[in-house]
């Protein structure tokens, strides 16, 4: 075990992604956190075992979150800031508020959806992507077992409506469903087009088979446009990338103040 280290340490708790372009956009992820955070050891940690699992399998490692914190400690963290690159509080978010690591003092941040004003500063964000008169679907994930985790998804399908004429917003699992995208298809009978947003930090398979694949049930065939676009995930808008940041500031802030108590 090396030297105590100064600076808390950043661990960037993602879901996981199983392709390699999706993994891509972590990258960037990084590139802009090291930026942002010069002199900080920043690392990564992945929530969804099915993904860590699969992708060891492959040969890739994919380092769970107890990894993550062990190495850090190894390394001389006693301190570290765990930023959730996770869209609402759900599942794997309160397998991050529940980690633990013995003689290391953890501050966690929040989801992008944490808070009603998260959700304006989203909508915000993918603003400059909406174009006039042409149907635009958010891509939510969302949570088929666990339906109060779908709370912060309805808010924002409620609050794309109140901002929006033409933001559709809709979940591979759970609720709002697939059902706002009659919508889509009825808009875009009419302009021929359809555009969808990926509402998830990567775009994965979610996006490439569920949305934009070839079969019948896809999202692209659901709605039956002639023209169907789909634009980057959400790691890739600069603007997104703010509202995490803005939440890793207020957790690293809170982790000094406790230590300048302890």
């Amino acid at each position: 075990m090396t030297g105590r280290k100064v600076l808390p340490a950043i661990v960037l708790a993602a879901f996981g992604a199983s392709s390699p372009t999706a993994r891509a956009v972590y990258r960037d992820v990084e590139e802009r956190v090291r930026k942002t955070y010069p002199g900080y050891e920043i690392a990564w940690a992945y929530l969804s075992r099915h993904i860590v699992e699969k992708q060891r399998k492959l040969g890739v490692m994919l380092p769970a979150l107890p990894e993550t914190l062990t190495a850090l400690k190894d390394s001389g963290f006693d301190k570290v800031v765990v930023q959730p690159m996770l869209i609402v509080p759900g599942e794997e978010f309160s397998v991050v508020k529940a980690s633990a690591c013995d003689g290391m003092k953890l501050a966690i941040g929040d989801p992008l959806l944490a808070s009603e004003a998260d959700i304006f500063a989203a909508l915000e964000a993918i603003a400059p992507e909406v174009r006039k008169e042409i149907p635009h679907v958010l891509v939510c994930h969302g949570n088929k077992r666990h339906s109060e985790y779908n709370q912060p998804l309805l808010q924002l399908k409620k609050a794309a409506e109140n901002a929006f004429d033409n933001l559709i917003v809709a979940s591979v699992e759970g609720e709002p469903g697939i059902e706002p995208l009659a919508l889509a298809r009825k808009s875009a009978a009419i302009c021929g087009s359809v555009v969808f947003i990926p509402f998830m930090m990567a775009a994965g398979e979610h996006i490439t088979r569920d949305v934009m694949g070839e079969e019948a049930h896809s999202w692209k065939n659901i709605v039956g446009a002639r023209h169907s676009k789909c634009l980057e995930p959400l790691g890739k808008n600069a603007s997104i990338l703010d509202i995490f940041l803005d939440h890793l500031e207020v957790v690293l802030q809170k982790l000094r103040r406790a230590c300048q108590n302890d």
